[in-house]
């Protein structure tokens, strides 16, 4: 029985493969055996695996394409070896990458899987310098931490271990892959095993990790599908982090919890609750919605979460109107809304309010806003959205209840009510004092559709129209300056033709006048 099994995946890498594959069967350490599973590929990459004769290799090769997910529990299945490492056929590892990983394992049975470092290679297998916003510039870059502190990592972060860098033991009860993800395998995967067992990153680069960047089909590619793929594969991974919850440990997982631990007592899942909101994801606030949901079911959890932190039914549904799971306001007409306050210095983005309003099926809107002002205001300022050929009727305004009826705009033109701007910046003036304390403004207004769809595209050509206009005049501007220029060489020829003819022309005058003078 070897002792490590070593899973080759493969696809369409007729190019790097040789490269790949030699850099694993020339490796210091040769007690293996060595899986490839090529998921039907189209080039020549089977004929090259079937050219090797090493008596470790195992083929598993696919006629049609099942997905890399499928090829990795196939051999899997098929594995013999106490360890399973893993490797993408366009990769390279180091010739001692097993040696010294085998040898940390087989001296530190606490850790039950072991990554190493990666330096990146190109298409042409040259060093690449990633820039400094390529997103796996830092992403491998890890120091080690204990298990609680990688899952919190992970839970805040993305996964930040490289997959063909691994070497794990046990691999049927720790690599639990599902066939189901097909964006973040990987996420899935690291954050299930964290939950559980304690993984190592050895600090050295031990794999050429090749970034191919004339690709644009590959699963890095961004598109849309993967976008949405990718929110809904974010759920299923947050989800992943719910057995915390039942862990004693949790507030080593989540040591920013402890503002949640009131009186020695604590409800580790409105504590969980809190930070999925806080991770500012449409999928890890899902599924915090859902545990507070829970929560308010029961009634000694409810009854726990009141008296701990103060949170109740009111609670939940502001919540629910707050985090905008489903991505609503990027579905609806929205105004996004801002009131400015002059405290006596001006206008500025610090003193502001903001919300986002729906424009009704009517095209009216309410724009509500409410705040405590710490000193006197002397002046409010309404800018309904950041975008131009807004064309807006102000129906009502109430400050504190009392009815507003002057107020100002830089709108280009007022008709038929309605105020209708160029400007990106829109915005409505109103001169009022008031005292500091608790403020409520509320707007009532109406939007004109057809202003707000159609401004922008007669906007656009009416500038072109003028582009044109502005393109005729410069060609006629042209066409008058050869003119000139044409003239002034014509002026300068005539010129220099009288000067140089000029003798020729005296003379006969000179001998003329000579005759008339003898008839005096």
């Amino acid at each position: 029985m070897p002792k490590v099994s070593v899973i080759l995946t493969s696809y369409n890498h007729e190019k790097y493969f040789a490269a790949s594959i030699e850099s694993l069967l020339n490796q210091t350490f040769s007690d293996f055996e060595l899986l490839i599973s090529d998921d039907g590929s189209t080039d020549s990459s089977q004929k090259i695996i079937r050219s090797y004769k090493d008596k470790r290799i195992k083929l598993f090769l696919h006629e049609k394409n099942i997905g890399a997910v499928n090829c990795y529990i196939e051999c899997i299945k098929a594995a013999a070896g106490k360890y399973i490492a893993l490797q993408h056929s366009d990769d390279i590892w180091e010739l001692d990458k097993l040696e010294k990983q085998v040898e940390f394992l087989e001296k530190n049975p606490q850790y039950e899987a072991c990554f190493t470092q990666v330096k990146f290679i190109d298409e042409r297998g040259a060093p690449y310098e990633l820039p400094e916003n390529h997103p796996y510039k830092k992403v491998f870059k890890q120091e080690n931490r204990p298990r609680e502190l990688w899952l919190n990592h992970l839970f805040w972060n993305s996964n930040c271990f490289c997959h063909p860098t691994m070497l794990i033991r046990n691999a049927q009860e720790n690599f639990a892959i599902s066939p189901e993800f097909f964006n973040l395998p990987d996420y899935f995967q690291w954050v299930n095993f964290c939950t559980k067992k304690s993984p190592y990153v050895l600090p050295e680069e031990l794999i050429s990790f090749r970034l191919r960047r004339e690709s644009q089909n590959s699963v890095s590619s961004i598109n849309l599908e993967k976008t949405v793929r990718i929110s809904n594969e974010l759920y299923f991974v947050a989800r992943e982090f719910l057995p915390i919850l039942r862990d004693e440990n949790f507030l080593k997982v989540f040591p920013e919890a402890e503002e949640f631990l009131i009186g020695g007592e604590i409800s580790t899942e409105f504590a969980f609750a809190q930070l999925c909101l806080k991770r500012n994801l449409p999928a890890f606030q899902k599924l915090a919605l859902e545990i507070l949901q829970d929560l308010l079911h029961n009634e000694g959890k409810r009854n726990l979460i009141k008296k701990l932190y103060g949170y109740d039914e009111k609670s939940f549904i502001r919540d629910t109107a707050k985090f905008d799971v489903f991505g609503m306001k990027a579905q609806l007409p929205i105004l996004n809304c801002k009131l400015y306050l002059d405290f006596g210095g001006g206008f500025n983005e610090v003193d502001t309010v903001k919300n986002s309003v729906l424009i009704r099926p009517d095209e009216n809107f309410t724009a509500t806003f409410d705040f405590d002002a710490d000193k006197e205001i002397v002046s409010l300022r309404f800018d309904p959205d950041e975008k131009a050929g807004l064309s807006i009727k102000i129906l009502k305004i109430t400050v504190n209840g009392e009815i507003v009826e002057s107020f100002t705009s830089n709108a280009f033109q007022v008709a038929d009510g309605y105020f209708n701007f160029i400007t990106a910046d829109p915005y409505f003036t109103i001169d009022k004092k008031l005292s500091a304390g608790k403020v409520h403004v509320e707007i009532l207004g109406a939007v004109r559709n057809d202003a707000l769809l159609n401004f922008e595209e007669n906007f656009f050509a009416a500038c072109a129209k003028i582009q044109q206009l502005e393109n005729l005049l410069q060609e006629k501007i042209s066409q008058v300056q050869q003119l000139e220029n044409q003239i002034a060489a014509q002026n300068e020829e005539i010129q220099n033709l009288l000067n140089s003819n000029s003798w020729q022309v005296t003379k006969p005058l000179r001998s003329i006048g000579k005759i008339l003078r003898k008839f005096r």
